[in-house]
């Protein structure tokens, strides 16, 4: 049985390997099925992640007639802001880009995209170990909660802990 570290360690050097132009690709793919799906099509407010390294890149979803969100870490919380391409984004204390500033929409979201480093058959997610996505779903649960991630995210260990959040599903590619 491995740990969510060695998981965690394993997933991460896979992904940092991917080629820009992978990455780029595979992105692409995955943000058309997205644009595709029903959750997403019927969804008026879709909070998404600004990428990380070479995590699925979903920002052209931008281009679409959608309202979108964007986390931001408040003390221990994560709360979603309203975003345009036009919104000004800071790199937070975790490297990560954020909104400088808007109203929450925490409430508001139809469909939630995470960041995922690892999913389980049972969709339960490996993060980065902050537990920042599982306490916002502890507390608010929008109708659909899905995975982005590459194909060789996808695990068959089983690791959750009690505190832990299952998501709906995935979006793969």
């Amino acid at each position: 049985m491995n740990s969510k570290e060695s998981i965690r360690s394993l997933i991460l050097a896979q992904r940092n390997a991917l080629s820009e132009s992978e990455v780029t690709s595979r992105s692409g793919v995955i943000a058309n099925m997205i644009k595709e799906h029903p959750f997403f099509i019927n969804a008026k407010m879709v909070a998404l992640y600004y990428p990380l390294g070479k995590e699925v890149d979903l920002w052209k979803l931008v281009e679409t007639n959608k309202h979108l969100a964007l986390p931001k870490v408040i003390g221990d919380e994560l709360h979603f802001i309203e975003v345009t391409s036009k919104t000004l984004l800071i790199k937070s204390s975790f490297g990560i880009m954020e909104p400088v500033a808007g109203s929450y929409v925490d409430h508001d979201i139809d469909l939630l995209l995470v960041p995922t480093v690892a999913l389980d058959n049972e969709y339960y997610r490996i993060g980065f170990g902050k537990g920042y996505y599982d306490r916002f779903l502890a507390k608010i649960r929008p109708p659909h909660v899905m995975a982005v991630i590459y194909d060789f995210q996808l695990i068959d260990d089983s690791l959750h802990q009690h505190y832990d959040v299952p998501l709906d599903g995935y979006f793969i590619g």
